[in-house]
């Protein structure tokens, strides 16, 4: 059989063809058992921030593009054999030991939520060993990404991110309004308007922007994943998410001052302040893909398809 017939066949195969009933009995068994162990976590350390926070209301998204990302390697997954590792089931009790230690002995929700995701590592490699593991690490890896962090932490992330937009925006607004004056303190920006109008702007946790990062940075890792390009183009644009996110949030919070400041109040909350939030996640969207085709048009690799023909 030539190569065409081979990868011809490799197409016909299915996803039982490739674990097998006896291992899709397996997996069946074993998904129940961790459905049943973790669904504590799964309901309250997950879905219910998902649903009740909106910094985390991304997370919807994430096993969906996971299942997405595996079904978009059903070439190469159709064409490898998988070969258990019991390594896997070293993974698995190291992760479950982790769950059970950070739910009865020291409660710390966060840990046990992550141990999810290596739970499904280790069942992974326990089942179709490294080589399934080698194309499917992105998307279990990618799972990480739904699960909240913890309150404090995410507080103190946000903090910096306030600061820097109402120093940035402190410094923005004058531009926009004849006789503006402003000076940023941490997160409040002191401002004297024109006609002796003076007050205090605070930057809210909800205007940090790290709503806008965190679903930015899903999108964008998503987006840099499935795209046809060098593993280097695909660093560089994720690393592109955080100053885009914090660019775009800086404009946000920047119109959302002076709408007040000019004493468009109703601009600058309720719907159409939704709507600003949403049209800064399309400008993010539009410079991330303006930096992919930067990427994909300045360096051009060039190969010798032939030697000079003799003359």
């Amino acid at each position: 059989m030539d190569a065409a017939g081979i990868q011809a066949a490799g197409n016909r195969r299915s996803w039982s063809d490739l674990f097998g009933p006896t291992t899709c009995v397996r997996l069946a068994i074993v998904s129940a058992l961790i459905c049943f162990v973790y669904w504590g976590p799964i309901r309250w350390l997950l879905v219910a921030r998902w649903i009740e926070d909106g910094n985390w209301s991304h997370g919807w998204l994430i096993p969906l593009f996971s299942l997405y990302f595996v079904y978009s390697k059903a070439p190469q997954l159709f064409a490898t054999t998988p070969r258990p590792s019991y390594v896997g089931a070293v993974v698995l009790a190291l992760s479950l030991a982790v769950y059970f230690t950070f739910s009865w002995v020291v409660p710390m929700g966060y840990l046990q939520a992550v141990s999810i995701v290596g739970t499904i590592f280790g069942v992974t490699l326990l089942l179709g060993g490294w080589a399934i593991v080698r194309i499917v690490w992105f998307p279990i890896v990618f799972l990480l990404l739904a699960v909240p962090l913890p309150h404090r932490i995410y507080v103190e992330l946000t903090r910096p991110l306030r600061e820097w937009a109402s120093t940035a925006a402190a410094a923005i607004m004058p531009l926009f309004v004849t006789g503006l004056h402003t000076e940023a303190q941490a997160v409040v920006i002191d401002y004297l308007a024109p006609g002796g109008l003076s007050g205090q702007l605070n930057v809210e946790e909800a205007c940090s922007g790290m709503r806008l990062m965190m679903a930015f940075v899903t999108l964008g890792v998503a987006m840099a994943y499935l795209g046809d390009r060098p593993a280097w183009q695909r660093v560089i644009m994720v690393v592109f998410c955080v100053p885009i996110a914090v660019f775009c949030n800086t404009i946000r919070v920047t119109m959302t001052g002076l709408f007040l400041i000019t004493g468009r109040t109703e601009l600058a909350q309720g719907t159409p302040h939704q709507l600003l939030g949403i049209a800064m996640l399309v400008l993010a969207l539009g410079m991330f893909a303006l930096v992919g085709y930067v990427l994909a048009n300045l360096f051009v690799e060039v190969t010798d398809d032939a030697e000079f023909a003799d003359v």
